[in-house]
């Protein structure tokens, strides 16, 4: 090769690099715009908590009805006039929800279509670093359901709320008369005011004993109740309360058992006072 024709390729090489270098520069730059956009259309400003489960957000102008993703609490309850587990905690989970999501606040979201009713959308919440989804799940405010969020997701949400059964707190307090954990505590508490013993003759054992399997009734109502929960049944008391379930049964079962000798117990006196004549 002539020295001629060296120099003549020397533009050439140079070329090649400066527009594999300007296309790098380029395509860096395009995914810093598509990044920005992305965030600032991730970021919504708090207009209003319909309830535990529902949020409406101002993004640029335009309102969005959104349902948190992965979770689900009860309705709202203000009247008070609906009871049990299927209703627990719609109105404290309401004012847990509108407390953290002031009105004007600034948070993130993280939407998808699944899990929401027509016209809506579900979605991860995200204000000042911590996601709402995840903490309303660990103070026991919500259920998990696993729709609208994917499997890390779900599994840090399940997390959540097992802290909440372990810790007894919100829908796994004892003190809320809504609760499983309260329904069974105030049977056990009713079943433990009457004698397991009575007086030696047939008509006061057949009354004790009437007036004790009415007391255990109570609590084998909720004990099978409780061994029916299956969070694929999809009602707010089967996804609430399936996650304690085993730790429900572990209180529940130990009484039913001890209830059920009592009753024998007493049959037997029975018998042999009759058979003594």
């Amino acid at each position: 090769m002539t020295h001629v024709a060296a120099r003549a390729r020397v533009p050439k090489k140079g070329l090649l690099v400066f527009l594999v270098v300007a296309a790098v520069l380029l395509l860096l730059g395009a995914l810093t715009v598509v990044r920005g956009i992305a965030a600032d259309a991730a970021r919504v400003n708090i207009v209003s908590v319909v309830d535990g489960n529902t949020v409406v957000v101002n993004q640029g102008g335009t309102q969005r009805t959104l349902v948190l993703a992965g979770v689900t609490s009860a309705g709202r309850n203000p009247e008070g006039l609906k009871v049990g587990p299927e209703f627990c905690m719609g109105e404290q989970s309401y004012a847990w929800l509108r407390d953290r999501l002031p009105q004007g606040a600034v948070a993130s979201v993280d939407t998808s279509r699944e899990g929401a009713p027509e016209g809506m959308e579900s979605a991860l919440v995200k204000i000042g670093g911590k996601t709402i989804n995840v903490d309303m799940a660990e103070a026991g405010m919500t259920a998990p359901t696993g729709i609208g969020v994917d499997d890390d997701m779900a599994e840090e949400i399940a997390a959540a709320n097992r802290v909440a059964v372990g810790r007894g707190v919100g829908l796994y307090d004892v003190e809320e008369p809504c609760t499983y954990q309260n329904r069974l505590y105030e049977a056990q508490f009713a079943l433990d005011q009457i004698p397991k013993d009575a007086e030696d003759s047939i008509r006061r054992i057949d009354e004790r004993s009437v007036e004790y399997a009415a007391g255990l009734d109570q609590v084998r109502l909720i004990q099978q109740e409780v061994q029916a929960l299956d969070p694929e049944n999809g009602t707010f008391a089967d996804l609430a309360y399936s996650p304690a379930r085993e730790s429900l049964l572990a209180e529940a079962d130990p009484v039913v058992e001890e209830g059920l000798q009592v009753l024998r117990d007493l049959n037997a006196r029975r018998n042999e006072i009759a058979a003594r004549g």
